[in-house]
Parts: structure tokens; sequence; C-alpha cells
């Protein structure tokens, strides 16, 4: 998988994640609200290598 950058047109777009408050929660909704928590997604975008 490789990430290509976007140069035109420059926008950015607010993106979230909405998951049910019921018990017993998806195992899958977990986890993706775990890995957003620790990950900083913008920083690591902005470290990808240009080429």
């Amino acid at each position: 998988m490789r990430a290509v950058p976007m140069c035109e047109p420059d926008r950015s777009v607010p993106v979230g994640l909405v998951v049910a408050a019921r018990e017993p929660g998806s195992v899958m909704a977990r986890a993706l609200v775990e890995v957003a928590r620790r990950t900083d997604v913008a920083g690591v975008l902005e470290r990808l290598p240009d080429e």
C-alpha cells in the first residue's frame, strides 16, 4: 500500500468516528476507538516521505 500526496485542491475535511453507546459494544468499534485515541493520524500523514 502506498499513500499518494494530493496537491490540488488544497482542502481539509473533518472526519469522525461514531459508535453506538450500548452494551455489549462491538469489538470492532472498541478497537477502532482505541486506535483512534492512541494515533496522531495528522502527524503520521505529515511525516510520509515525498516520492
